[in-house]
């Protein structure tokens, strides 16, 4: 029985664009890379040497597009490299003990997702002659932490292997996809733009439920992540002021969040969700430090989960996103002095309601897949 291998490094229950592969594969089997235990110590050795060779030189030519294109700089010169050579030797002990379990003939597909995972399928792909889907979630080689000269230049020289050996390249947005086919020369047939739209649309539904004589502003706040999403500026934000934010964090709650500000709901969130769209002025914070490409160009989740239920937006300035809720009129464009005018512009009638509009006739772009972002 002719199978596809879905390759993934941390659980899918929440991942839907991993769900939405599963639901699609034939005879899916799912593989988490991260679990699988590998006994046999991992150094260095003559190969990784050559190959670390190879990374010092194409480093510079990598920081020179990244810096006159992107604006993007180095933070430090080896933070975080020994990780990735650990990570990069660990997918090849990863792959061949995956390859004792597979004959040739029996895997048609590989799907990867993230790189470590894409540095496991490149391995099993070309051992058993299957074609290899690799799936971007964000930009892999600089994501926050990750950000010193020769880990960035380790990645991207990883990721181009894996990009060469790939039938296809996954990425979530107009512009990841071409930052990749210009700094990897992908040709565009190759490459195919896959959102984060995973979200039930509920067509006008903030919208049908508009109460204008309610004057109540209230934040909303959904995610796993909770690093480097600007929450100290919220919390900040809303001490100065007699607003709330609801918010449903799906992992841990962070430490500094001990006030009445912050009412904290469940994790099974949807159902308050809905309420809140309710007779209130919602909106939803989105915002995140722009300090690597990946938040920089990323679409989050709650951007999708605000548009499937018809809210407005907060996003950061200078961001990918900020160009999408600008153009689109989907929200308001926080720059950490601006909180007292966002605010008072959610409490207009006439400006919130506008918003509603906007964002209905997004809805319906989206629905009906006449927007690529």
């Amino acid at each position: 029985m002719q199978k596809t291998l879905i390759l993934i490094d941390e659980p899918y229950e929440f991942d839907h664009r991993v769900l939405e592969v599963i639901k699609n594969s034939k005879n899916p089997e799912i593989i988490n890379c991260k679990e699988i235990k590998i006994n046999s110590n991992i150094s260095l050795n003559f190969p990784l040497l050559l190959e670390l060779f190879f990374v010092f030189f194409a480093s510079f030519y990598f920081w020179i597009i990244l810096y006159y294109n992107y604006n993007i700089k180095p933070f430090g010169l080896f933070k975080g490299l020994k990780k990735s050579l650990y990570d990069y030797q660990k997918s090849k002990l990863v792959a061949k003990k995956i390859l004792r379990e597979y004959n040739k003939s029996e895997i048609i597909t590989i799907h990867a997702n993230d790189l470590f995972c894409g540095l496991v399928g490149k391995c099993l792909a070309k051992e058993l002659e299957s074609d290899l889907i690799y799936d971007a979630h964000e930009v892999e080689f600089h994501r926050n932490r990750k950000n010193s000269f020769f880990r960035v230049s380790l990645d991207i020289f990883l990721e181009k292997q894996v990009l060469k050996k790939a039938k296809k390249v996954i990425v979530v947005n107009l512009a990841i996809k071409k930052l990749y086919m210009h700094l990897y020369n992908i040709k565009e047939y190759k490459i195919k733009i896959v959102t984060n739209n995973h979200f039930k649309m509920y067509l006008g539904f903030a919208l049908e439920n508009y109460f204008k004589d309610n004057d109540e502003v209230k934040i909303i706040y959904v995610g796993a992540a909770t690093n480097n999403r600007m929450l100290e500026n919220l919390d900040k934000e809303i001490k100065k002021r007699k607003i709330y934010v609801n918010a449903f964090f799906l992992n841990k709650i962070p430490s500094f969040i001990n006030d009445d500000n912050w009412i904290i709901g469940e994790k099974e969130y949807l159902g308050s969700l809905l309420n809140l769209c309710k007779y209130n002025k919602t909106v939803m914070w989105c915002c995140a430090e722009n300090i690597c490409l990946s938040y920089q160009f990323g679409l989050s989740n709650k951007f999708f989960q605000a548009i499937a239920l018809g809210i407005p937006v907060i996003v950061s300035e200078n961001t990918y996103l900020s160009l999408i809720v600008t153009k689109y009129n989907l929200g308001f464009i926080y720059d950490g002095r601006n909180f007292d005018i966002i605010i008072n512009r959610i409490k207009n009638e006439y400006e919130y309601k506008k918003l509603l509009d906007s964002i209905y006739i997004f809805q319906k772009k989206v629905l009906n897949e006449e927007v690529i972002l």
